[in-house]
């Protein structure tokens, strides 16, 4: 992987979006790390990397994030202009085991 793309996922704790990658690498290094199996686009616009994707094989890929993960890659797809909703945030705070489902308003 490209070290400065490398740099960029390090930075954002496993999760890097287009944005970010168009602003300080070339185009070809994020294809080609996706080609390459070192990242995984999760959502739209949104990569994560791929040893932080459990090996469910065709599960959805963000199902197969953990849930903070998850919750940060929704957002990160919302760009800025949304929120978890309250139920997402207490099971990102371990208050309420049974949600499994990202709300993002």
């Amino acid at each position: 992987m490209n070290s400065v793309l490398r740099d960029l996922v390090e930075l954002g704790g496993g999760m890097v979006t287009l944005g970010a990658c168009r602003q300080e690498v070339p185009q070809w290094a994020l294809q080609q790390a996706c080609r390459n199996g070192e990242l995984v686009r999760v959502l739209p616009e949104v990569f994560v990397a791929t040893h932080l994707v459990d090996g469910r094989p065709g599960a959805p890929a963000l199902s197969r994030l953990g849930p903070a993960l998850g919750q940060r890659a929704a957002l990160a797809r919302a760009g800025g202009c949304g929120a978890i909703s309250h139920l997402s945030a207490l099971a990102a705070w371990g208050c309420d085991r049974r949600r499994s489902v990202i709300w993002c308003t």
